[in-house]
């Protein structure tokens, strides 16, 4: 579902009619009679989903953003209704009504079913307090839309976001909920590598589902209220390893390691950072300053001089300081490299370059 989020062009499609059915019989004559619809509408989706239930999924390229787009989704999901009933399906197949289809259910129960609905739920609940406006008296199918409550302009950023237009709004709605970031752990043989952080705190506000919540919510201003200064969105995004992961394993291609270097950048805008952040974003020069005096080093590691040091720092007590290479990898290689220009020459092999990340140049050279 996630991929079918995003068209072959790039273009964004949503949810909205995802689920109806239809019996088995009639799913060809209904695909073809939707797909009719929605050239006669200038909509575009790729249907999915249980063909053999005759259950259909699908995502919409709808314009959720602007008036014209809203009301052309308005009049599609009435004609649509209209199309499942007319080949004797449901208007939901196995994701329920809720408000996107419940103004919708006469269509497809009558009006004096759905009256019975409602004077069944007043009996239960007199008040209306639960869940009001979803299937009895429902709201609007184009109401309380998600998108509504975002700037309708892009909001002034540092990052290019060339696949999304340069719209910081438009990158964190990639985010549809999909919910692959918040795997326990890897499967045999696999490769994904999302999310580290909710596999250590079982969160959803340290998965990149939650993470991209929140910053919506940042945007919209409604409970997250004071935009980029936000001790919530900053809270949820300390743990982000920004290790991209997301980047490559997401569906959807979000990219929370740039949303987080956005957000930091405005958070901290005019104000000093944290010390863990000037020790461990130029940890590349404070390794290569301490790298000739390691012996020392490691040995006033093992001492109560190092609880002090952690907390100038701002790391955290539990965290042991890593061992520093004696001879990191670089000097390694050159040392190498003058030992192997002085012995006899044989016939030169292909040319390899290495590039050494710092921690395996000055932690673990053993690695490279």
């Amino acid at each position: 579902s996630g991929t079918a989020t995003r068209l072959p062009d790039g273009s964004e499609a949503w949810p909205g009619w995802e689920d109806c059915a239809v019996p088995p019989a009639r799913l060809g004559p209904y695909l073809r009679d939707f797909r009719a619809l929605l050239a006669q509408h200038g909509l575009r989706g790729t249907p999915y989903g249980h063909f053999g239930d005759g259950c259909i999924h699908v995502r919409i390229d709808f314009d959720l953003l602007t008036p014209p787009g809203i009301r052309r989704f308005r009049q599609f999901s009435y004609d649509l209704g209209e199309l499942v009933v007319a080949h004797g399906g449901s208007l939901s197949g196995e994701h329920g009504d809720g408000q996107a289809r419940a103004e919708l259910l006469p269509k497809m129960y009558g009006p004096a079913l759905v009256g019975l609905f409602e004077r069944f739920k007043d009996l239960w609940d007199p008040a209306a307090g639960l869940n009001p406006g979803m299937l009895v008296r429902p709201a609007r199918l184009d109401a309380n839309l998600r998108f509504a409550v975002l700037p309708r302009r892009p909001v002034p950023v540092e990052f290019g976001y060339p696949q999304d237009g340069g719209d910081f709004s438009a990158a964190v709605r990639r985010c549809v909920g999909v919910a692959k970031c918040r795997t326990a752990a890897t499967g045999s043989g696999s490769a994904d590598v999302m999310c580290p952080s909710f596999r250590a705190t079982g969160e959803e506000q340290h998965s990149t589902r939650g993470r991209a919540r929140l910053l919506h919510e940042m945007l919209a201003g409604e409970v997250v209220t004071d935009g980029w200064r936000s001790a919530e969105v900053r809270d949820a995004l300390d743990l982000c390893l920004s290790c991209k992961g997301c980047r490559s394993d997401c569906p959807v291609g979000v990219d929370m390691a740039t949303y987080k270097a956005e957000f930091l950048h405005h958070h901290y805008a005019d104000r000093p950072r944290p010390a863990a952040h000037h020790v461990l974003g130029r940890l590349p020069e404070w390794l290569r300053a301490a790298a000739p005096a390691a012996p020392v080093l490691n040995a006033l590691a093992r001492t109560p001089l190092a609880a002090v040091g952690k907390r100038l720092a701002g790391i955290t007590p539990e965290r042991p300081v890593p061992r520093l290479a004696t001879e990191p990898f670089t000097r390694w290689w050159w040392r190498r490299r003058r030992e192997s220009e002085a012995a006899p020459k044989t016939q030169a092999g292909p040319v390899v370059i290495l590039w050494p990340d710092t921690f395996t140049n000055f932690l673990s050279p053993e690695v490279g």
